[in-house]
């Protein structure tokens, strides 16, 4: 049966919406040189996306205390479960709005403080998350649906690649605040990294057989395909701020291999771009893609590559990579606007709070 209710079925990636605006909030503010309104618009995409981080959290929380039922269903759910890392990725963004954006107008020890707590908030969600659903796939004892077989199942590796969106500022600050932790700051980054990059490989490798064995998932699933990019944007950030920061500490004589490797890495990421934009297309063409929740995996992956884009533009500076750059973020911009106002209209019509209800043992003897 299903029911509607604001609360019992709060969609787990409701946090994708903070994690989304907040990535193009920082985009756009480091547009400012070449874009005078960037600054101005960064900083409102900034309040909206901090402001909607503790309108999201607060029947977040509610909905596992008051209905736990509920929320165990969906995170145990092959393809929902997964979006609950959103949550500490959202966090992440919460700290990057911190570090880019307000410590213009904040001291730098409140915002070293802040934003290493928020990093540590993250790692602890991040890695329960990801040990959490790599567990339930491999504990399954029957062979899942090709239907929830989908690039959602990279969402926890990748998450831990996220958390360095925050983990490489808080390591840039320690190096000035607290150098002795520096060291152990740098380990955990990498470790991290590592630990994001390699069961992205693995697992998106179990989604490339489906695909290939199976045809394309459910409409309403496309959106998923989003996800596959922000590994990419996240992997090119992760090895820039890395050794950028290994080499400030010494480790390293230089950084320009390492920017090499970037590149190449984030070359993979043209050719992902368009494989996406072609099934987009396709599936536009064949009855459409509906409009969910799940809509917000195309904004925040693409706003991770944009970001990575920035940096490789910023240190390779030429017309391709500024134009790229800028090509994307006009991309970003116009998707936010569609899904962005298609969330709106869903929570007016509460189109976007229907789910399936429980049984309790009542509701079975009536």
């Amino acid at each position: 049966m299903q029911e509607q209710h604001s609360i019992k079925h709060l969609a787990p990636s409701w946090f994708a919406v903070i994690m989304g605006t907040g990535g193009l909030a920082n985009i756009l503010f480091q547009w400012q040189n070449a874009f005078p309104v960037g600054n101005l618009l960064g900083i409102l995409f900034a309040i909206v996306a901090d402001l909607l981080y503790f309108v999201v959290l607060v029947p977040w929380v509610i909905r596992w205390l008051c209905f736990f039922d509920y929320a165990y269903r969906d995170l145990n759910h092959l393809h929902t479960g997964n979006f609950f890392v959103t949550m500490p990725v959202a966090t992440t963004i919460l700290g990057t709005n911190i570090y880019l954006i307000w410590s213009h107008y904040l001291n730098q020890s409140i915002v070293y403080h802040l934003i290493l707590g928020l990093w540590i908030i993250s790692m602890i969600g991040v890695s329960f998350f990801t040990f959490y659903s790599t567990f339930l796939i491999i504990r399954l004892k029957e062979t899942p649906s090709p239907d929830v077989i989908n690039f959602s199942w990279i969402m926890a590796p990748i998450a831990n690649m996220a958390v360095l969106l925050i983990g490489n500022p808080v390591l840039e600050l320690t190096i000035k605040i607290r150098p002795t932790w520096s060291l152990s700051f740098l380990i955990i980054n990498t470790a991290l990294f590592g630990i994001g990059f390699f069961l992205f490989i693995f697992i998106s490798a179990i989604v490339f057989v489906r695909l290939a064995h199976h045809p394309l998932p459910p409409a309403d699933k496309i959106p998923s395909f989003g996800i596959f990019i922000s590994a990419i944007g996240l992997a090119v950030s992760a090895i820039i701020d890395i050794t950028k920061n290994a080499h400030s500490l010494g480790l390293l004589a230089s950084t320009d291999f390492s920017n090499l490797i970037s590149v190449a890495v984030w070359g993979f990421g043209i050719w992902i771009v368009g494989i996406i934009v072609m099934i987009s297309i396709y599936q536009i063409k064949n009855g459409g893609i509906p409009f969910t929740m799940g809509w917000w995996a195309f904004i925040f992956p693409l706003a991770s590559y944009t970001i990575a884009s920035q940096k490789v533009a910023r240190i390779f500076i030429s017309p391709l990579t500024v134009g790229y750059s800028e090509f994307l973020t006009i991309l970003l911009i116009l998707l936010w606007v569609y899904t962005f106002s298609n969330t709106v209209r869903g929570v007016l019509s509460g189109r976007v709070f229907i789910g399936p209800r429980i049984q309790s043992k009542c509701d079975r003897i009536l």
